[in-house]
């Protein structure tokens, strides 16, 4: 994932969470590669906060004489190109992971850059700094292509706001670049530093927690950095290190959680944790009719919901049913708005629990247990968490 801030101070940075936060939230902007692309409303905040700083601080200072349409719309197009190769920061993550055999469900781009959703891990270090680096490395392309062009447009004598635009364009994308190499995770060096301590230990999980301390470890070191230029008088742009350094030591804390639970849990099987027989719901009802006979009386937030034949044909949560406005709900079947069983990650009974879980990081984390085509049990994020205290009281 490639991580932006503000023009006012120009830093990136690149994790990899797996986009459980954003999920398939956004508006869809197409597909690139055969990868589906989304972006988050979030997005828009960057795009002002950049517009505007390049139209109103950064193009008037160093190109002077122009009009302050030319500035806007030099601006504009400056961020959009900016966007573009964040974009293609994340794309070169997701085809080499697509090559390495790893599926890529789709990409999001939000406030702090972008994130892919990929199915499971590369299988040997070589693969994993493969995937890490190929981010900085497309963002190193960019950077030097950008000057090269702009000294050309120099050289020719052309227009001296497009010769800025196209240096802040390289500069920035090598700023990224290199930011993205610190080696802590979820920072794209981190993912280095992952792959290089895998490499000597042979231990996957060791060198991910690794990875993961270093990154909560700079995560306080920006939140401080901000702090200190905030009392210092600075401008946004401490503000901007703190909420950044604090998203890192999120995202880096709970990497390091995902490591050690997937640890704890090895050789634990679905037909372990899974709640059996879970309470189904005719596909048919209205969802009004789920959330009054179903929802308020069990205690459960999600229901398959099956056919007059009793085939499974959706799985239905209770944030779906929240999103549908209380006044059609009567009128809303509830396999409409279902998620469809094509989409629901199964597995069956003797299946190990982690790379089931691994294969099902890009839903809700609900997995339906199957057997001869019948359902016969239900993996809630609540009965993994339950397996993941039962085996730390065992260790």
């Amino acid at each position: 994932m490639s991580t932006a801030a503000p023009p006012a101070t120009p830093t990136s940075a690149g994790a990899d969470r797996g986009g459980e936060h954003l999920g398939k939230q956004g508006m869809r902007l197409g597909n690139f590669f055969g990868i589906e692309v989304r972006v988050d409303w979030s997005l828009a905040i960057v795009v002002v906060l950049f517009t505007w700083s390049l139209a109103d601080v950064s193009f008037p200072s160093l190109a002077d004489g122009y009009r302050t349409g030319e500035y806007w719309i030099a601006a504009l197009l400056t961020t959009v190109l900016f966007l573009a190769s964040l974009l293609a920061h994340e794309l070169s993550h997701s085809v080499v992971a697509r090559r390495l055999g790893i599926q890529v469900h789709d990409i999001t781009l939000w406030l702090f850059g972008g994130v892919s959703r990929l199915e499971g891990e590369a299988r040997t270090p070589r693969g994993d700094f493969q995937i890490a680096f190929a981010g900085p490395a497309t963002s190193i392309v960019i950077g030097i292509v950008s000057c090269a062009i702009a000294l050309v447009v120099r050289v020719a004598d052309g227009s001296q706001l497009a010769v800025v635009a196209l240096f802040w364009l390289g500069a920035i994308n090598l700023v990224l670049a290199v930011f993205n190499l610190i080696p802590a995770a979820p920072l794209d060096g981190g993912r280095v530093l992952r792959a290089w301590l895998w490499h000597r230990s042979g231990d996957h999980d060791a060198a991910a927690v690794k990875a993961a301390r270093a990154g909560r470890v700079f995560g306080w070191v920006l939140v401080g950095l901000g702090v200190l230029e905030f009392i210092g008088g600075g401008d946004v742009g401490g503000i901007w290190l703190v909420f950044l350094g604090w998203f890192l030591l999120g995202a880096a804390r709970a990497e390091e959680e995902q490591v050690v639970t997937q640890h704890a849990l090895q050789g634990v099987r679905i037909g372990d944790v899974m709640t059996y027989a879970p309470v189904t719901a005719p596909a048919d009802a209205s969802v009004a009719a789920i959330v009054d006979d179903y929802m308020l009386g069990h205690p459960c937030s999600a229901f398959p919901l099956v056919d007059e034949h009793g085939n499974v044909v959706g799985l239905l949560t209770l944030a779906q049913c929240k999103r549908v406005p209380a006044n059609v709900r009567a009128t809303t079947p509830a396999r409409s708005v279902a998620t469809p069983i094509g989409d629901v990650p199964t597995a069956a009974l003797d299946e190990l629990l982690v790379p089931v879980l691994r294969r099902a990081a890009g839903s809700d984390g609900r997995v339906l247990v199957m057997r001869d085509g019948g359902l016969v049990g239900i993996v809630t994020p609540t009965d993994v968490t339950r397996a993941a205290q039962r085996a730390a009281v065992r260790r």
